[in-house]
C-alpha cells in the first residue's frame, strides 16, 4: 500500500503522464505497470511461503516462478527469400561489318572491258581507228591476261580498209598494292582479217608498251596505254612498224 500511495502521489505531482528514456507514457499505463509489479510481489511472497511449507528453497521457488511467468521471446520471422534477379540477356553479337574491298588488281578478279577511240598501227599516209571488247582475268595481284575481239578501220591513200581482229595480251602491274593509280607493262599480239572491196588479207601484229589504269571504285577502272607495234602480212611483202594507242579502256570487274 505504501508503494502504491507513493506512485499515485508522483502521478498527481507530474500531471497525468511521465517521461522515460524510451518515450512518453500516460498515467494509465504507469498505473498498470505499478499494478503488475504489486501482483508479481504478492505472487513471489506466496511462492516463498509455499516453498518453506514444503521444505524447499524459497529463492529457488521464486526463480522458477519468474521463469514460468517470463513471456517466450517470439521467433524472428524468417526473412523471405529474395527473388532471383533474372539474368540480363546477353546482347546479340553484332554482325561483323563486311571488309571494304581494296582498289587495284586482286587475285581472281574477272572483268568485262571495252576500248574506244583507239588509233591503229600506221605509217606514212596510213591511219585508222579501232575499238575492242573483251575480258580480263588476274592470275595474281600483279599479272592479268586480256582476251579481246575488235573492229578496225584504216585508210591507205584513197583506199579504205576494214577488218576484224582477235588479240591476246599480258599486263604486268607495278606500284604499291591498294593504290588507285597503277602503271602497267603490256605485251600483246593480235590476228586481224583486213579487207578492201572484194579483196582481203590477214595481218599479224605484235606490240609492247605501257600505260596507266585508275580504279574509280573497287570494281570499276579506266585505262589508257601507248604501244610500239610490228605488223606484217604473211602472204605478202608488207611490214609496218609504228605506235598505236588502244584508246580509253573501261573495265567492270567482278570477283
Amino acid at each position: 500500500m505504501r508503494t502504491l500511495s507513493i506512485a499515485l502521489l508522483v502521478l498527481a505531482i507530474t500531471g497525468c503522464e511521465t517521461t522515460s528514456g524510451t518515450g512518453r507514457k500516460t498515467a494509465a499505463e504507469r498505473a498498470e505497470e505499478i499494478q503488475r509489479y504489486r501482483e508479481q510481489q504478492a505472487a513471489e511472497q506466496e511462492a516463498r511461503k509455499k516453498a518453506i511449507a514444503e521444505g524447499r528453497d524459497p529463492d529457488e521457488a521464486v526463480r522458477e516462478m519468474r521463469a514460468a511467468l517470463k513471456p517466450a521471446t517470439p521467433e524472428t520471422p524468417a526473412t523471405p527469400a529474395t527473388a532471383e534477379t533474372p539474368a540480363t540477356p546477353a546482347a546479340a553479337p553484332l554482325a561483323p561489318a563486311a571488309p571494304a574491298l581494296p582498289v587495284g588488281p586482286r587475285t581472281g578478279m574477272f572483268g568485262l572491258r571495252a576500248s574506244l577511240l583507239g588509233n591503229t598501227l600506221g605509217l606514212g599516209e596510213s591511219a585508222g581507228t579501232s575499238s575492242t571488247v573483251g575480258i580480263r582475268y588476274f592470275f595474281t595481284e600483279t599479272v592479268g591476261v586480256d582476251l579481246d575481239a575488235g573492229f578496225a578501220y584504216a585508210s591507205v591513200g584513197e583506199t579504205s580498209l576494214t577488218g576484224l581482229s582477235l588479240g591476246l595480251g599480258v599486263n604486268a602491274y607495278g606500284g604499291a598494292p591498294g593504290k588507285a593509280l597503277r602503271p602497267f607493262f603490256s605485251l600483246a599480239g593480235s590476228l586481224a582479217q583486213v579487207g578492201a572491196a572484194k579483196t582481203s588479207t590477214t595481218a599479224v601484229t605484235l606490240a609492247a608498251g605501257g600505260g596507266l589504269e585508275y580504279w574509280l571504285a573497287p570494281q570499276l577502272s579506266v585505262s589508257t596505254s601507248l604501244l610500239l607495234g610490228l605488223a606484217t602480212v604473211p602472204n605478202g611483202d608488207t611490214l609496218a612498224i609504228g605506235t598505236f594507242r588502244p584508246g580509253l579502256g573501261v573495265t567492270l570487274y567482278t570477283e
